[in-house]
């Protein structure tokens, strides 16, 4: 039996899964952690479809539950054991790799049971040598209105679209004082340094950072804006 989590933990957890693992590999935990009667009803579905070699899809809202109780009831061992025998992709990102407070996974890597934030906030303070207050002002912009997309949206949805270029040039033009635009070489260093990725559609582009990483992004950013400010 899993010790009770830490909400935070938890958390974190169910962004993991959310992340890398398809509909099948979620029934498949599900079948081997004895979840029996949470997939009772797709099992047929499930298998029939494995034997075919065809996808095989839940519905949204049972996603998040299975999700959310396969981290509730997984122990860290277990999931090591699982991540490591699925070695599974980012299908909500292009980031390829989670570096959590707690989690650490590089795609075909093995799942490492500390965190990452340190090695984020190195990465953005060095991404903010290069992208200085262009860069500082359009990651917190995206803080900002990421939190309040979350407020009222799920996990994934919001790994998958993040706020728009519109909303956030106004966000940073609040933050500056004064209209500036991030330039072409600063999306390619905040992407480079993995805390920043295009998201959305073709139709509806947003712009986002990797849900797991905004608190560790948003104390670089102040750190960062507290250096400059005594500095000056």
């Amino acid at each position: 039996m899993v010790k009770e989590l830490h909400d935070e933990k938890l958390q974190e957890r169910v962004m993991l899964l959310a992340r890398f693992m398809k509909d099948e590999d979620l029934v498949q935990i599900a079948l081997e952690l004895g979840l029996n009667g949470r997939v009772a009803e797709y099992r047929e579905r499930y298998e029939e479809a494995k034997k075919r070699g065809l996808s095989f899809y839940l519905p949204s809202e049972e996603r998040e539950r299975l999700i959310t109780e396969i981290a509730e009831k997984t122990a860290d061992d277990k999931l090591v054991e699982i991540f490591n025998k699925l070695k599974p992709s980012d299908h909500l990102t292009d980031v390829g790799c989670f570096r959590g407070k707690y989690y650490t996974y590089y795609e075909g890597k093995e799942l490492l049971l500390h965190g990452s934030w340190d090695e984020v906030k190195r990465d953005v303070f060095e991404a903010l040598e290069q992208t200085k207050e262009r860069g500082y002002a359009f990651l917190k912009a995206i803080i900002a209105l990421t939190k309040e997309i979350l407020e009222k949206r799920d996990i994934e949805y919001c790994y998958l679209f993040g706020p728009s270029y519109s909303d956030i040039l106004k966000a940073m033009r609040a933050e500056l004082g004064r209209f500036v635009t991030p330039s072409p070489r600063d999306f390619a260093v905040l992407k480079a340094c993995q805390i920043y990725y295009k998201s959305g559609s073709r139709r509806y582009p947003g712009h986002s950072i990797p849900l797991e990483i905004l608190p560790a992004v948003e104390e670089a950013l102040k750190e960062w804006k507290l250096k400059k400010t005594i500095t000056l």
